[in-house]
């Protein structure tokens, strides 16, 4: 014979007990991975759902450390903020109204002197006159004397006032000038809290849900593998069938290797040839069973070609499915500033906060210093009124002794002269003291109740809508340590927020680890049926070389159907026993189709 009919079915039937045990190794590492993988995609979904419980619940954690109440007193810190911004301005505006009226001062100021200098000239030369009347102008000259005097003395209080005017009117220009930077500056520092602190919130609230909605749908997704999962955990159970079709493989190939034996010992024991037909009968049976078991194998390679596409399917959808999600993930997080807004830079609001507070107590001292030189010229004016008076009575006096004296008719004019600029200087001082008092009417008291708002002790309002007993700039510099408080509370919920999205994950490392082990253990599959097409190649060979060694004229019927139907006996699935039927020619009773199980 030149072949070794039992060696090439012991090489087969090696095989195929090795790949039986391979096969059942890999369908078992899957049997024990994809409960894990389920477990695993079950943390997975916890976990990203906790996540996404983190995001709804910064809120209100941080209501504990006032963010919870940020939002309304962000509310009422900017109504207080531009009530603070609105007095400021009227009070700049009440300033320059004030500078433009006080302006005129100096020209009415400059009448005073002039008519004062004018009555200096006119009483001297009503001295002169009553000195020539000798002892009839002695009284006229005592009278023109102290008239002198006043003169004298009104033209000093007017250079006083006017050097007063010109101070006052600076000062108004200095606070004009650092409430003019006030107004600039705060106008962009309340801007920018407002941006920080209300903005702020409102950005971090809404793109917290936005967040919530978002990482909640897309968990809805992702929990789109299980679908695919199961299925691949439900193709699992076909290595139940794929063992036992493996195990007729090995009970056929057994009954071809003991007929490969008989074939063997009747070479041995029949030299003269006399055993030929028993033989024949025997290499016929071994071709049987080659042709019974390239059939099976090629069901099972069938059934695992079929498997490995259907777990190939399922796992590229798990693959798809997680490229999907994770890919949206990754481009929500990558844009996600808009959920946070930035954090506020904290140092330089405080800077910020400093020189705000700096340039409003500067203005509150120019508002006090302005306050008291407005009183200081008011009582002036009064000095001035003061002077107008004994004016008056001087040329009262003047005119009774001008006409109890005939000697003194010449001076009639002079005296009329005194009188016309007794009442020019006293319409000016008349009008000088009007102007002052609405001037510190209207925007004295205004000033002085600016700079007032500055003082009182230093407690702290518990509410900005408390009675806020330490003034304006107290209850400003609270607000503003409860503004930068609430901007460090704000920017950690940010930061909290930044790292829940950077940190959001929609699966476990670990159910990605198992989908890549499971993915090789799909290749194993692949190998196996690659190594079973192999053998089956193999059992065609020795099919081919046993009908070539039996020659043309072998008969079929050389075959004992009782030895196939022996055989089939010990296979538990009906589609096999068919085929053995089939080769063997004779009838199958009715039994479990095809990828069932049958019991032993």
């Amino acid at each position: 014979m030149p072949f070794n009919v039992s060696d090439r079915v012991s090489a087969l039937i090696g095989e195929v007990g090795r790949i039986e045990k391979e096969s059942e190794g890999v369908y078992l590492a899957l049997g024990r991975l994809f409960p894990r993988l389920v477990a695993e995609m079950g943390k997975s979904s916890d976990i990203a759902r906790n996540e996404i419980r983190a995001f709804s619940t910064i809120l209100g954690e941080g209501s504990a450390a006032g963010l919870g109440s940020m939002a309304s007193f962000a509310e009422e810190s900017g109504v207080f903020f531009k009530k603070v911004q609105e007095r400021d301005a009227a009070f700049l505006a009440l300033i320059v109204e004030s500078i433009e009226r006080l302006s005129g001062l100096e020209e009415v100021i400059g009448r005073v002197r002039l008519d004062s200098e004018e009555m200096e000239i006119i009483s001297l030369n009503a001295m002169t006159v009553a000195l020539k009347s000798g002892n009839a102008g002695k009284a006229f000259s005592v009278i023109t004397d102290e008239l002198k005097r006043l003169s004298t003395r009104t033209i000093a209080l007017t250079e006083e006032i006017t050097a007063r005017g010109r101070s006052l009117l600076e000062y108004f220009g200095k606070l004009r000038d650092s409430l003019g930077e006030l107004e600039a500056f705060q106008s962009g520092f309340f801007a920018e809290i407002d941006r920080a602190l209300s903005h702020g919130y409102h950005e971090l609230d809404r793109g917290i849900r936005d967040a919530v909605g978002f990482f909640g749908g897309l968990l809805d997704e992702a929990a789109g593998v299980r679908e695919p999962i199961q299925s691949i955990m439900q193709g699992i159970q076909l290595q139940d069938i794929i063992r036992q079709s493996l195990q007729h493989v090995s009970i056929s190939l057994e009954e071809a290797r003991r007929s490969a034996a008989e074939v063997d010992a009747l070479l041995r024991d029949d030299a003269e040839g006399e055993g030929e037909l028993a033989r024949a009968e025997e290499l016929a049976y071994v071709a049987a069973i080659a042709d019974l078991s390239s059939s099976l194998i090629e069901d099972i390679v069938g059934q695992l070609d079929v498997g490995a596409e259907g777990f190939a399917s399922h796992v590229e959808r798990v693959k798809g499915i997680i490229a999907e999600v994770e890919g949206r993930r990754v481009s929500y997080v990558a844009v996600s500033s808009r959920a946070t807004g930035g954090v506020t830079d904290t140092m330089a609001f405080a800077e910020g906060s400093s020189r705000y507070l700096s340039i409003k107590k500067s203005v509150i001292g120019a508002s006090r210093r302005l306050a008291e030189q407005v009183k200081v010229l008011d009582e002036s004016f009064r000095g001035l009124a003061s002077l107008l008076s004994r004016f008056q009575n001087i040329v009262v006096a003047s005119r009774i002794e001008v006409a109890k004296n005939r000697a003194l008719a010449g001076v009639t004019t002079t005296v009329q002269g005194m009188i016309h600029l007794t009442d020019r200087i006293g319409d000016d001082v008349s009008g000088a003291m009007t102007t002052t008092k609405d001037f510190i009417k209207v925007a004295s008291a205004a000033i002085v109740s600016y700079a007032g708002s500055g003082g009182g002790d230093q407690r702290q309002a518990s509410s900005l809508e408390a009675e806020d007993e330490g003034g304006e700039a107290d209850r400003l510099q609270a607000t503003l340590r409860r503004v930068e408080s609430d901007i460090d509370c704000l920017n950690g919920a940010k930061i909290s927020v930044a790292k829940t999205l950077d940190g959001f994950s929609l699966y476990t490392p670990e159910f990605l680890a198992l989908i890549a082990e499971a993915r090789g253990e799909l290749d194993l599959i692949r190998g196996l049926s690659s190594r079973l097409k192999e053998a089956r190649g193999d059992l065609l060979a020795l099919k081919a070389s046993v009908d070539a060694e039996l020659g043309p004229d072998a008969a079929a019927g050389a075959i004992k159907n009782e030895r196939l139907r022996s055989v089939i006996e010990r296979f538990t699935i009906f589609t096999h026993k068919k085929t053995a039927g089939e080769i063997g020619n004779f009838d199958v009773e009715e039994g479990t189709e095809a990828g069932e199980i049958t019991l032993f």
